[in-house]
């Protein structure tokens, strides 16, 4: 356990890290703290968010970090071994618990943990509102006195109590307040054992938070474990300078004989134990002043999650997002594109009246700018939406209900409903998918949504495809379209189901899920968090993958000069494509198109009328419109549909894959994945349908 760190008025500043479960209100009181002061990155090493931020307070410059949300300190996900890391660490001065007063019981299981850490904490009590309207009642000095550190009621969308919650956190820091932290009882067997524990810890020199490490043996923690297996406490943040390794490798070796001993389970007695603790705090502080009514909650619940009901409501919320996504990226879209459409004329236009070579134009006009502009005029609106319409669904509460809902179907492939979610904001973009996938907490599943998201048709193919199949199917082009969604789906299913029987055969895919209240969304805090700490990124990812990548498709169609078509640089790559694509019905030019539309899908169209030898540049062309339909059958036609829809993700969204998952492993399964499925499904079609005689 620390002890308090001395006055700080030397420097006067003070680290606080901010600690809390998932949608207790974390974000809206760190961002009323530090309102425009704060920035947002990745910890070192994780792709988790790391936000960061600085106010001052009676000459103090106070630096809050945003932890993980998370509900405990276990070690079974990234959010709770980078909370738990950062604690450890020593690099707070103070941390901050905030807590959701309408579910104590719940949230003190992590403050138990925390004080297990440190004594430097200040609990944030939020959401007291909602405790009074529920009728409820909190004795906030008996909670402080049970706990053993400051409490401070707030109410975080309204600032209530933030000034006494800053004064607290100040104090303690300095250590003008001195703490006394709850310590639980784990019963007699536990207690002796991690006293012995202790003791033996304590004669390797390791006294720092050594019964927090006896109880962490005694759980078969992995990383603790670990550390131990490897003879380091270094990694942890712990000082053992008498402590041999094999000293070390010895009392994990009586830690493990003493967990045996216990029954039925150590780490189930452990958490038993710290449950019956904040069960006995509860009762003894929480009171309620009128008898107990149905909650609006509980009445809506009823309604969205029922068994037949839950259906219609989550595919018409979610088909109303699809809807609003895909018409409101075309007309964004189209603003955009008109944008760059006039800068584009016009920067032609001055590097003509200056005389530029004829090279630089192309370069700069046909390749860099027409491109990279197509590529933001595709993405940032439906990626606009969908992260301000999913962070809304988040907020409301809703969210969680769709994954509860879609949880039962999802178990039938070895996964989870939270990967449901994330294959609906693929739908926006793929991108987007990928890096949802960081609201799911077991490794395999998120790993399956990583590798199966590229497989959901996005708003920018989708698009791209409408105007394919209208050209070739005419007033068949939106069933075509329809079977097309249906089909990515089944093989995301089916993609999930074979991952679970082979790459991650035998993992559990369960999952744990807080069903928040129903609540207000925070407008500025939506938007602010989907704007700056989403699109802005992922959009500066983009530019910087498609912009080399288009320069390069323009000095492919032009380089060498006034030759004809076939002796150009795309020329060639038709001819050495086409014999690759004859399994599946796909010409040389199309393959070669199907490579140019990777850094972004949405040039598929120039990207076939530079194959088909009728342009060379990225500009839009009617000439491919009217080639089309005379040189494909309606199978080709499906085929190619079907094969562009879902063959490969875009350079950005592979960028994705690699930022969340850090592996080359991943990264190339996640190209492989849906390759190799578009490569089976489209076989099956093409070849059924000369088989059926088309």
């Amino acid at each position: 356990m620390d002890s308090a760190k001395p006055s700080r008025e030397s420097n006067k500043k003070i680290t606080v890290a901010v600690a809390g479960n998932p949608n207790v209100g974390k974000s809206v009181i760190f961002n009323a703290l530090t309102g425009s002061r704060q920035h947002v990155g990745n910890w070192p090493g994780k792709t988790v968010e790391r936000a960061e931020g600085v106010f001052h307070h009676q000459g103090w410059e106070i630096r809050l970090v945003d932890l993980p949300g998370t509900y405990s300190l276990a070690a079974q996900s990234p959010e709770e071994v980078i909370a738990r890391d950062y604690i450890v660490s020593g690099a707070p001065d103070v941390v901050i618990n905030i807590v959701d007063a309408t579910s104590l019981e719940r949230n003190l299981n992590l403050t138990l943990q925390i004080l297990e850490l440190t004594d430097r904490m200040v609990v944030a009590l939020n959401l007291m509102d909602e405790v009074r309207r529920g009728g409820w009642e909190i004795d906030v000095k008996a909670l402080e006195e049970a706990l053993g550190v400051p409490v401070v009621p707030t109410v975080a969308t309204e600032g209530e109590g933030l000034p006494e919650l800053v004064e607290a956190l100040v104090e303690v820091a300095e250590g003008c307040r001195q703490t006394h932290p709850a310590s639980v009882d784990y019963g007699l067997t536990v207690e002796g054992y991690v006293e012995s524990l202790e003791a033996d810890l304590n004669r390797l020199g390791i006294e720092e938070r050594s019964r927090w490490l006896a109880l962490k043996l005694l759980e078969d923690d992995p990383e603790i474990v670990e550390a131990f297996k490897q003879g380091d406490l270094a990694a942890l943040g712990l000082a053992a300078p008498s402590a041999s390794p094999e000293a070390l490798q010895a009392l994990l070796k009586r830690a493990v004989r003493l967990r045996e001993e216990i029954r039925p389970d150590a780490k189930v007695e452990i958490v038993r134990h710290r449950y019956e603790f904040a069960d006995s705090v509860m009762r003894r502080v929480v009171h309620r002043l009128r008898p107990e009514e149905e909650s609006s909650t509980e009445w809506i619940d009823r309604i969205v999650t029922h068994k037949v009901w839950s259906w219609p409501i989550m595919l018409a919320m979610l088909t109303i997002v699809f809807w609003i996504t895909v018409k409101g990226g075309e007309i964004g879209g189209g603003w955009l594109e008109a944008g760059f459409s006039w800068l584009v004329r016009a920067a032609r236009t001055w590097l003509v009246s200056v005389q530029a070579p004829w090279w630089v134009i192309g370069a700069l006009v046909d390749g860099f700018m027409m491109g990279t502009g197509t590529v933001i005029a595709a993405m940032l609106p439906p990626m606009i939406i969908l992260f301000i319409a999913f962070a809304l669904l988040e907020d409301l509460g809703l969210l969680p209900r769709v994954a509860f809902n879609l949880d039962r179907p999802m178990q039938t492939v070895g996964s989870q409903g939270k990967q449901v979610i994330t294959w609906g904001m693929s739908f926006g973009c793929n991108v987007t998918g990928v890096m949802a996938s960081r609201i799911i907490e077991n490794k395999k599943v998120r790993l399956a949504s990583i590798l199966t998201s590229p497989l959901i048709i996005c708003s920018g193919s989708y698009g791209a495809g409408v105007a394919l199949a209208i050209v070739l199917f005419g007033e068949g082009a939106l069933l075509v379209m329809l079977s097309l969604v249906f089909l990515s789906l089944g093989i995301a299913f089916l993609a999930t189901l074979l991952l679970n029987k082979t790459v991650f055969r035998g993992e559990p895919g369960s999952f744990v899920l807080e069903m928040p209240p129903y609540r207000k969304p925070q407008f500025g805090q939506v938007i602010r968090r989907a704007l700056v700490d989403r699109v802005a990124l992922t959009m500066w990812r983009a530019v910087e993958f498609a912009a080399p990548a288009t320069l390069l498709i323009w000095i492919l169609g032009n380089i060498p000069r006034g030759v004809p078509f076939e002796q150009t640089a795309i020329g060639w790559l038709v001819r050495g494509l086409a014999p690759l694509g004859r399994l599946w019905g796909l010409s040389g030019e199309m393959l070669t198109a199907l490579l140019f539309t990777l850094p972004a899908k949405e040039i598929v169209m120039p990207a076939l009328a530079m194959t088909y030898g009728l342009q060379t540049t990225l500009v839009e062309s009617e000439q491919v419109l009217n080639y089309l339909p005379q040189v494909w059958t309606p199978l080709i036609s499906y085929t190619f549909l079907v094969f562009f829809m879902l063959y490969l993700p875009c350079l950005v969204t592979v960028w994705a894959i690699w930022k969340e998952t850090r592996s080359l492993k991943w990264t190339l399964m996640g190209l492989v994945v849906p390759l190799v499925m578009t490569c089976l499904i489209t076989f099956v079609v093409y070849q059924g349908g000369r088989l059926l005689g088309f």
